[in-house]
């Protein structure tokens, strides 16, 4: 199973995440065991790092947020009207939408390359954002469990992608 922390800048709360303790709890029914905080990302960690976002946006004055976002890093619970943005600015992993994520949605954005790669196929997406497309790797059953493994799986996918550049 692919390793993740979750990523808590400090200084930083996310607001508008307020089922974070909920998916906390699904992950860690999941994985086995507390997922791991970090304050910064690791350039040696060999895994990807779970950014709670929310109304968050990624300008938030000291380019904090902006800075610690990459392709090592997939953004839990974005407001729609901010995922173009960061998607374009920012280029994460990937990320889930707040509108399905507050109601333990499995949609996932990511990349389209790695999709394809897996077997993805036009007719499996639905929005599409440039180099990115949402899918529904497992469909939801309304549980935390279910949407921490639907994002388990887009990593799987994301990170064979990048293994095989």
């Amino acid at each position: 199973m692919i390793q993740v922390k979750l990523l808590r800048l400090k200084d930083v709360k996310p607001v508008g995440v307020d089922n974070l303790p909920q998916f906390l709890e699904g992950i860690r029914n999941v994985i086995g065991k507390d997922i791991e905080i970090a304050e910064k990302i690791d350039p040696n960690f060999e895994g990807y790092y779970l950014l709670p976002m929310g109304f968050t946006i990624p300008e938030d004055g000291n380019g904090k947020v902006k800075e610690n976002i990459n392709e090592k890093v997939f953004l839990i619970s974005v407001i729609n009207t901010n995922i173009s943005r960061i998607l374009e600015e920012c280029q994460p992993a990937g990320l889930n939408n707040w509108v399905l994520f507050k109601d333990a949605g499995t949609s996932v954005i990511g990349s389209e390359k790695a999709l394809r790669k897996a077997g993805y196929i036009d007719s499996d997406f639905g929005f599409v954002y440039n180099k990115y497309k949402s899918i529904v790797p497992i469909e939801s059953d309304g549980s935390y469990e279910t949407a921490a493994r639907s994002i388990l799986k887009y990593l799987e996918i994301y990170d064979h992608y990048l293994q095989s550049k």
